[in-house]
């Protein structure tokens, strides 16, 4: 499953997908990422003062990783659809 994702929101909302697609709680994954409970639902709610090494470490801890690449041309109502 490839997720798009251009805020913090997105991230939290993409997380949150992977880590329940795995069955995890959130408690479980707290403690995979070494970071708190209460950390984990600050990220999944799109908190936007989280650091990058807790989204690092969650990331991580579910066998993500992040891609950078050019962002796509399509409209406003296209990105809409895919979430």
């Amino acid at each position: 499953m490839v997720e798009l994702v251009r805020s913090p929101k997105q991230l939290g909302v993409a997380l949150r997908r992977f880590r329940r697609a795995q069955a995890l709680t959130q408690t479980e994954m707290a403690e995979r990422a070494g970071v708190r409970q209460a950390t984990v639902s600050q990220v999944e709610t799109g908190l936007e003062t989280v650091k990058l090494s807790t989204v690092m470490g969650m990331l991580r801890a579910l066998d993500l990783e992040i891609v950078v690449q050019p962002r796509t041309k399509g409209s406003h109502s296209d990105i809409e659809d895919i979430f």
